[in-house]
């Protein structure tokens, strides 16, 4: 991206805030699908612009946009500020590179004279490197709460028991068992899935009545879900809106569309399937001291790092991921797993039972209404 000379073409009617957003989402852009001029010489951006695009609909119905970025958020709202920003880089390139030497010497002095008051810019403060994250992650490890693979176990044979009922149910009620289903698969309440967009969260919380069901589930969820089989385990009773004080239960693999991760966390040999089977799985949840669940989200190498642990723990018990993805390996020496203080698995088999009982319970529930 030609930085400064696209700088000084936002510059013309734009207040400095903007210029920096604008800037900033044509960074975070590039980060995920590349170089924009590398784009704009190929096809003037056609193919990435269509990639942008996710419509209100699409939200609706649980589609993924086709961009890599992640989004924290609002999918439709931050999706169409990252078009619009490369929007602006395609009329840059298209007239900017003129625009921007050609421009009068005194209007360029006026807005360097801007930039240079107090306050015209954010300040450029380091960000934590490589080194500072494995420190990170090495205060962090003995902090980070699995599941004993017993108990992980248990779920995947009561899923063998119960699988064929489950899958005939799910599939008379047009949802793909194997969303939920696979082979191996840890999945605690097939057929639920997280609240996808801010209709399905107000048809969740009753205050939106839905034009359709919603697809590929049986019934949506915030949070709940996938705490269940912790809060038997430790208090043998579901969740009840209360978990450890000080921890918060983070997945260590998305299990939404909109800004999933799979492309760059797993090993993909072809198309993604919908992720939502792993909402509710056993292996895919961890308890983290809440101090330290935004490194756990947003740190890439953090979060594989998590995740090889899971797949450590879990791999004689069940696929914490849908074939035919696999975990991505880590070949950097420093972040091998044996390198860090795991604390050991938590939970033992005592209550696990009652779990088992009352999950099936549920099941039949999901499955008999309307």
């Amino acid at each position: 991206m030609q930085e400064a000379r696209f700088r000084v073409w936002l510059g013309q009617g734009r207040k400095p805030n903007v210029v920096g957003a604008r800037l900033a989402n044509c960074r975070r852009v590039e980060a995920f699908e590349g170089d924009l001029d590398a784009q704009y010489d190929a096809d003037r951006l056609v193919g990435l612009l269509d990639r942008f695009t996710y419509t209100r609909e699409d939200e609706r119905y649980g589609a993924s946009p086709k961009h890599k970025v992640p989004i924290n958020g609002d999918v439709y709202e931050g999706t169409a500020t990252l078009k619009n920003a490369v929007r602006l880089y395609r009329d840059f390139r298209r007239e900017g590179v003129q625009t921007a030497c050609s421009e009068a010497p005194a209007k360029r002095r006026t807005q360097e004279r801007r930039n240079q008051r107090p306050g015209a810019h954010w300040p450029n403060w380091p960000v934590p490197n490589d080194e500072d994250f494995l420190v990170l992650a090495r205060s962090t490890a003995p902090f980070i709460r699995f599941l004993d693979p017993r108990i992980v176990d248990a779920v995947v044979e009561d899923n063998r028991r119960h699988g064929s009922e489950w899958r005939s149910a799910l599939d008379a009620r047009g949802v793909d068992p194997d969303i939920y289903l696979w082979e191996g698969s840890p999945c605690a309440f097939p057929g639920v899935r997280r609240c996808a967009g801010s209709t399905e969260l107000a048809v969740f919380r009753k205050r939106a009545k839905p034009d359709l069901a919603p697809p590929h589930c049986l019934t949506l969820d915030t949070n709940d879900y996938p705490k269940h089989v912790w809060a038997f385990v430790f208090t043998d009773k579901p969740f009840r809106k209360e978990g450890p004080t000080g921890y918060q239960l983070a997945h260590l693999l998305d299990h939404k569309t909109a800004g999933n991760r799979w492309r760059v966390e797993l090993v993909c040999p072809s198309e993604p399937p919908l992720p939502y089977g792993l909402f509710t799985s056993a292996a895919n949840a961890v308890y983290t001291p809440a101090a330290f669940l935004r490194p756990t989200d947003f740190s890439t190498k953090l979060r594989n790092l998590v995740q090889r642990r899971a797949q450590q723990l879990y791999r004689d018990v069940c696929r914490v991921v849908p074939p035919p993805f696999a975990v991505r390996p880590c070949e950097a020496s420093a972040w091998a797993l044996d390198n860090f203080p795991w604390s050991a698995p938590v939970g033992n088999m005592d209550r696990v039972g009652d779990f088992l009982r009352f999950r099936r319970e549920r099941m039949g529930e999901l499955i008999a209404a309307p």
